[in-house]
Order: C-alpha cells, then sequence, then structure tokens
C-alpha cells in the first residue's frame, strides 16, 4: 500500500509519501515554498512520532517553489545540532542533485571555475533564491550526515535505482541530454565571463528543471510517477530508455503527479496519450501562475476514453480548473477531487490490488 499526503504547498510541491506496515517509512518530497515550512510542513511532521522520523528528504531541483521549506527544515536541524540539542527530526538519507554536482560529473572542475560569476549573479534578487537556496542545502547536508545521496552514491539520473525498504526506486530524469544542456550553459558563462547565460535561466526556470529529479517509485505491485517540474518530453525519454515505453501500449502508473503543476509549457497530447494514470496529482494554487492550465486539462481528459474511471485531483480550491473539469466532465467517468480547505493535506491511498 502506497498512501500519499499531498500538503497545501500553494504554488509549489510539497508530500508525504508512506509505505509499509501501517505506513510507518515516510519520504518527504520537496517543501513548497519557504511559508510552507511553518504552516503546514512542520506541524505535519509532528505528527509521525517523538522525533518525527523521516527515511528520505528527496529536494526534486532548486527553485524557491519546492526548495524553500526544506532550507527553514535543514536551518532547524542544524541550529539544533549547533546548540547541542536533539535533532528534531530524525532523517536518514537527503537525495538532491545540485547543479553544480551535475555539471561537475561531465566535467569536472568547471562549476569552481564559475561559481565566482555565480555568487555575483546571485545578489540579484530574481536569481539569487534559487541559487542561495541550493548551496545552503548542500552545506547543511556535510555536517548533518546527509550528503552523498546515499545508497545512490552519486547524482541521481536516469537509470539510478535504488531499494528502500521493500520501496523500488527508479529514477527516470535527469538524463544526459539535460545534464549536457547544463553543461553547455556553464561552458559559454565562462567563455564569455557572463553569469547572465546561466542566470537567465534562474529568472525562467530553465536550468533549475532541466535538472529536475523524476522518481518512479513501485512497492507491492503499486506505482507513482513523481516529475518535480522536468519537461514531460524528457520523462517520457527516460521511461523509453529504461524500456517502460515502447510505443506500443501506454505506460500506466496508479499515480501520476502532473510536471511543473499542470503547466502547459511543460507537457503536450503525446505525453498523456504515452502515460496513463488512475489518480493525476496538481499541485498549485492558481494565485501566483495560472497553473493548471485548461489546456493542460483539456489534454489529460482527451488522452482518455469517455467511459473510463480516474480521479483528477486538485491541492487547492482553483475555480478556474474546476470549471473547465466540470465542463470536461459532462458524459464522461472521471471524477474529481479537491482537498478540503480545512485539511492540511490531501490524502490519497494506493490499496492491494483484489
Amino acid at each position: 500500500m502506497l498512501t500519499f499526503d499531498f500538503l497545501d504547498a500553494r504554488h509549489g510541491d510539497c508530500f508525504l509519501v508512506h509505505w509499509g506496515p501501517s505506513g510507518e517509512r515516510v519520504m518527504l518530497v520537496d517543501g513548497g515554498p519557504g511559508g510552507v515550512y511553518g504552516a503546514t510542513l512542520r506541524g505535519r511532521l509532528r505528527q509521525l512520532g517523538d522525533p518525527p522520523h523521516v527515511d528520505v528528504v528527496c529536494l526534486s531541483h532548486v527553485d524557491d517553489d519546492h526548495a524553500g521549506g526544506l532550507v527553514r527544515l535543514f536551518r532547524d536541524m542544524r541550529q539544533a545540532q549547533q546548540d547541542g540539542e536533539a535533532l528534531p527530526y530524525a532523517v536518514d538519507a537527503l537525495w538532491f542533485n545540485s547543479v553544480e554536482d551535475l555539471v561537475d560529473r561531465r566535467a569536472p572542475g568547471l562549476s569552481a571555475s564559475v561559481r565566482p560569476l555565480m555568487e555575483r549573479a546571485a545578489a540579484d534578487a530574481a536569481v539569487g533564491a534559487s541559487y542561495r537556496q541550493g548551496r545552503d542545502i548542500r552545506n547543511a547536508a556535510g555536517p548533518l550526515h546527509l550528503d552523498g545521496n546515499v545508497p545512490f552514491g552519486g547524482p541521481l539520473t536516469e537509470g539510478a535505482e535504488a531499494e528502500l525498504a521493500d520501496l523500488d526506486v527508479t529514477v527516470v530524469a535527469p538524463d544526459e541530454q539535460a545534464v549536457r544542456e547544463l553543461e553547455e550553459r556553464w561552458r559559454e558563462a565562462k567563455a564569455r565571463e557572463d553569469p547572465g547565460v546561466i542566470t537567465a535561466g534562474y529568472t525562467d526556470g530553465s536550468v533549475p528543471n532541466l535538472s529536475s529529479i523524476v522518481l518512479l517509485l513501485r512497492h507491492e505491485g503499486r506505482t507513482a510517477l513523481l516529475t518535480g517540474d522536468a519537461r514531460g518530453d524528457r520523462v517520457l525519454a527516460g521511461l523509453r530508455e529504461l524500456g517502460l515505453l515502447d510505443g506500443a501500449e501506454p505506460f500506466h502508473v496508479d499515480l501520476l503527479k502532473l510536471p511543473h503543476h499542470g503547466s502547459g509549457r511543460n507537457v503536450d497530447t503525446d505525453f498523456f496519450e504515452q502515460v496513463r494514470a488512475d489518480h493525476y496529482v496538481i499541485s498549485a494554487d492558481g494565485v501566483r501562475h495560472h497553473h493548471p492550465d485548461e489546456e493542460t486539462l483539456r489534454m489529460l481528459v482527451g488522452s482518455r476514453d469517455p467511459d473510463e474511471e480516474y480521479v483528477v485531483h486538485l491541492t487547492n480550491h482553483i475555480p478556474f480548473a474546476e470549471e473547465e473539469l466540470a465542463r470536461l466532465g459532462e458524459g464522461r467517468a472521471f471524477g474529481v477531487d479537491v482537498r478540503d480547505p480545512a485539511g492540511q493535506a490531501l490524502l490519497i491511498t494506493i490499496g492491494d490490488r483484489p
């Protein structure tokens, strides 16, 4: 059985995955923007025990709407450590690809040569938040003995696999093409002595999204595809490379977290035709960004037969999305599930198969 707690992460991502007997095993994926830690995440974690035990924290990529809450979580842990106090959370592992580590995987030493440029550019508010958050999490990992991406032993890239207490984890993305694109940006920035080659990507999300970790989770016959903010074409490429998508039949999972909060810029019709799910989850609030895009919802629904049963889950009440789903639902069998505003989390349980 897999159980998911999708927290109110506003315009970001933050959720818990539970598995094992009584769901005592826990993975935390992303932390939402900074305010989510105090508003929902900290309280939710405290329900896990004293101290709360988390098997692994996974940061899909360095972007404020995913990393901000985790910066605060690790800041609390470091503060307690420095004060000689018991850590507020028992975290066994951290999975995190710093962009610099990915670049150095192909070109050792390249990121260090470009770092002075990036440090100067980080003074720009539009760039600084994501860059500093990645640096803060990387710097906290060592003293907390959470560096190294255990048990992967290095960056999480396409094809890497691990087993975590009967949870099988396969990394679908980033792939070599994404890492190559990152390396090319760093080389160009170094050659031109212009950090703008890289930092422009921080303002439009392209650099962090290229490094976004996509995980396929499998446990007792149940599956979930967690896509971060990856582009749909890169997710499909990873599935094909892993032999999970052969073009003959769609790849089916029990739960799919839509890429980039349902943005129409990350997916196309082919993505939904190639990846099918019983549960589609959209983590968004429709406030800062117009997510999910109505076109994304039309592509999703249009990819399924009218009599097919599945559920579209929204982590927040989003009037324009709910209105579009109501229109699309006429004569169709799918359902819509919206988090109750009074509840901290949208709960989804993928139970045993009959």
